[in-house]
């Protein structure tokens, strides 16, 4: 049922509804620019790119690998034209940083959040310290950063 009411909304607004077999395409494992699948720990949030040069957040990666695949295959020619035109916008939103020459990241991207958004969170939990407390991930040091990637 919600399959359908997905692709009737996905219709009636110009897109389409795709299937997408998620273990053949191993989104998260993969590097377009090396072709090469490498697994990593869940826990692992951003992907260093095969050449070395750059970082990107998971899961955006994994959306954008998603919408380049045709007929459930990756095919690193669309890829390339769209990493192409997509990358700008990627590098302004912070989504997609430079890696240092050594490999390892100098420091741990963070996102610093609007006043306004602070403001509904604080509304969405009573301004509860303890709330906020227990809706931060393990390990972080605030409830806005991002861990460094794993190399």
């Amino acid at each position: 049922m919600f399959i359908n009411l997905l692709k009737r909304k996905a219709e009636s607004a110009g897109g389409e509804l795709r299937d997408l077999d998620t273990q053949k395409l191993k989104m998260s494992q993969y590097d377009h620019p090396t072709e090469t699948y490498t697994k990593k720990p869940l826990s692992c949030r951003w992907h260093v790119l095969g050449d070395g040069s750059d970082i990107v957040q998971r899961d955006i990666y994994s959306a954008f690998l998603a919408r380049c695949v045709i007929s459930n295959k990756h095919h690193p020619t669309i890829i390339a034209e769209m990493w192409s035109d997509q990358e700008p916008v990627l590098r302004r939103t912070g989504w997609l940083r430079n890696q240092p020459a050594s490999g390892n990241a100098s420091a741990e991207p963070t996102v610093t959040p609007s006043e306004r958004v602070v403001r509904k969170r604080r509304l969405a939990i009573d301004y509860n310290p303890d709330a906020v407390a227990a809706m931060r991930e393990p390990g972080r040091t605030n409830g806005f950063a991002f861990r460094t990637p794993c190399l």
